[in-house]
């Protein structure tokens, strides 16, 4: 039987600011199991980052304020727990990857000290058996002649080997869950592939789970085993990869797929985008937060916001089109290359 080790049920979170509210996370609801890979998909600003800060207690308070929801880690309600409980959970149970690893080191700390202070922190462990720990965990993250490379500073490294060092100091004390937040940004195409590479060996070897944020659609292809589907601080779609890459229910998600670019594709041929921009989050609105930039929009959206419907096992999405009353539309086809195209209808 698949084991939750993360449940999240409708969570909210907002941040009070001088201009009013922002109601960053609006009823977010998903799950983990072990040794499972999530990822969770959406443009910037969605709230992808601020659902896992908020999970690990990262986020200041003030402005960060948990308005509702639960928490369950291994079906144990951690929504309330102290500073003190998160503390021993941060590290040790869960982890992350933050996204700029260079903003995230510290400039005036060694590599191998910066590993080694986690694992000092929770287990009861000598400086040498720590600094073996650290060489490794950087041998583990594929870094060459680790006994050198701890004792350099982080502007010492390069952009790959520095986000291969903030893996190693997020599996330092082996955690059951790994936040990795655009692990990949800013580096180029062959080291993101490496780091991929990494994160699902380390995944396998300590049958951890690992929630990926990115809105790299290409990644989570070749990463993820679920992915949900976020706009607006709400997930209006999630499934299987399979699901949401051949079959996908909403829109939204519709409009992401169409903006990846084609192999093949003519250059005279431009890339589809979606137009608008996302609601202002200091007053979402009532209905479909997607209602002003969908094209498939109908009266009952703008006023009612759609519920959750269940298309197949594991996938589920939040759209009226999914009603039997909406009227047919076009079946959405996944384009894979020029001239040629691959998919399920929609309706």
């Amino acid at each position: 039987m698949t084991e939750k080790i993360l449940e999240v049920k409708d969570l909210e979170f907002s941040f009070d600011t001088y201009a009013g509210e922002v109601h960053a996370i609006r009823g977010v609801s998903f799950h983990i199991n072990r040794s499972e890979s999530l990822a969770i998909v959406g443009e910037s600003g969605c709230g992808k980052s601020v659902t896992v800060q908020s999970i690990m207690r990262l986020v200041p308070s003030p402005p960060g304020r948990l308005k509702g929801g639960k928490i369950f880690y291994f079906g144990k309600d951690i929504t309330n727990y102290s500073d003190r409980q998160m503390e021993k959970l941060r590290g040790k149970e869960m982890s992350m990857i933050f996204q700029d690893p260079m903003t995230s080191l510290n400039p005036t700390m060694r590599i191998g000290r910066q590993i080694s202070e986690g694992i000092k922190k929770h287990e009861k462990i000598s400086p040498d058996e720590a600094r073996k720990r650290s060489i490794n965990l950087l041998k583990e993250v594929g870094i060459s002649d680790p006994e050198r490379n701890i004792m350099r500073y982080p502007h010492m490294y390069s952009g790959g080997m520095r986000q291969r060092v903030m893996i190693a100091i997020a599996l330092a004390c082996n955690p059951k869950i790994l936040f990795a937040d655009e692990p990949t940004t800013s580096l180029d195409v062959t080291t993101q592939a490496q780091i991929l590479e990494v994160m699902n060996h380390l995944k396998q070897e300590f049958e951890m789970a690992i929630v990926l944020i990115t809105h790299n659609l290409g990644i989570v292809a070749r990463f993820a085993e679920r992915i949900s589907v976020m706009y607006a601080g709400k997930i209006v779609e999630t499934g299987k990869t399979n699901d949401i890459f051949y079959d996908p229910r909403h829109p939204y998600t519709w409009g992401l797929l169409n903006s990846v670019p084609a192999v093949g594709k003519k250059r005279t041929e431009k890339l589809p985008t979606i137009k608008g921009t996302p609601p202002d989050l200091f007053m979402p609105p009532k209905g479909c937060a997607f209602y002003d930039r969908c094209e498939y929009r109908m009266k009952v959206c703008k006023e009612n916001d759609p519920p959750e419907r269940m298309i197949g096992e594991g996938h589920y999405a939040s759209c009226w089109l999914l009603d039997e009353r909406a009227p047919g539309i076009k079946p959405y086809v996944v384009k894979r290359h020029a001239g040629e195209s691959s998919g399920k209808g929609v309706m």
